[in-house]
Formats: structure tokens, sequence, C-alpha cells
């Protein structure tokens, strides 16, 4: 998989750090955010960390299951 260029990394990097956030702020782990995702531990895990470009779908997934606009995940 090609390396994404900074800006694009930054925006990555973001949204793993607002999920997170938003995560340990519902309470969940990270299993129980898959749960509610209907998605393996280790993808919540590589979003988190920054290391997987996900998709506009799972975004949805992700807000969904947090209880937020999908735009929050986005945000600074």
């Amino acid at each position: 998989m090609p390396t994404p260029n900074p800006r694009e990394q930054e925006a990555i990097d973001k949204l793993g750090q607002n999920v997170r956030k938003y995560r340990i702020r519902m309470g969940f782990t990270i299993v129980k955010l898959s749960e509610e995702c209907g998605v393996e531990y280790t993808t919540i895990s590589k979003i988190e960390r920054g290391v997987l470009n996900t998709s506009i779908s799972m975004i949805v997934k992700l807000a969904r299951a947090l209880k937020i606009e999908p735009g929050q995940l986005l945000e600074d």
C-alpha cells in the first residue's frame, strides 16, 4: 500500500486521535467499539494508531457507535 502524503497522514492521525477520545468518553474498550461497529478489534486499533486509511462507511459506523456526527471525527 502506498504511503500517504504528509497532509493525508495528518488527517489519518487526527481521525485516530478523535476515535480514541470519543471511545474513552463513551467508556468503551477497543473490543466494545469493534463489537458495536461489527468489525475486528484490530481494525479499530489500526485506525486509532493512524496506520489504516479507512473508508467513509467506516467513519459513519464509528460515529453511530460513538453517538456523534461523522464530521466530529475529523475535527481538530
